[in-house]
């Protein structure tokens, strides 16, 4: 088995297998017609560059796929106001709990920040300053918003999931 993969499978499973997770002291930082939002202040991997921290998305109805919370690590990058997902588990449960649906360890590419998001709200309390989303870049992230689908992103719904 090459390292790679090796890897992946390790974090995979570290990642079903994580209850503190489930039992952190999760703060919100938004809400909308599809879920709370909330980040984890304890659990900030801090980096002058490259942030990360883990997201609990608490969903208002369980999706087609029986999810009903995602935990998703986010990783920042402070200098080109964008964000990327490492790694994420879908939850049968409110609140990153229940049993685990589905989990990736494949990074997402780098979506840059638009203006009034979570990613937006995020990068400021990880990296100390707003985005220049609004107009330094003159970037949007599809508007804000990305399609909520069951096992598609959604901002703030999270990543798709991999079955």
């Amino acid at each position: 088995m090459n390292t790679m993969r090796s890897l992946k499978w390790m974090l995979t499973f570290w990642l079903a297998c994580q209850p503190w997770l489930a039992l952190a002291d999760w703060e919100a930082v938004d809400e909308n017609h599809l879920a709370v939002v909330y980040v984890d202040p304890d659990k900030i991997r801090a980096s002058s560059v490259y942030p990360q921290a883990w997201h609990l998305f608490d969903l208002f109805e369980k999706t087609k796929a029986g999810v009903q919370s995602r935990l998703v690590l986010m990783e920042y990058d402070c200098h080109d106001n964008r964000r990327r997902s490492l790694a994420f588990a879908s939850k049968s449960e409110a609140m990153g709990e229940g049993k685990t649906l589905f989990t990736s360890t494949q990074a997402t590419p780098w979506k840059p920040l638009a203006g009034e998001t979570v990613g937006e709200k995020v990068i400021e309390m990880l990296c100390g300053h707003r985005s220049h989303a609004k107009g330094g870049h003159g970037k949007s992230e599809a508007g804000g918003k990305d399609a909520p689908k069951d096992g598609g992103h959604a901002a703030p719904a999270a990543p798709a999931e991999h079955h």
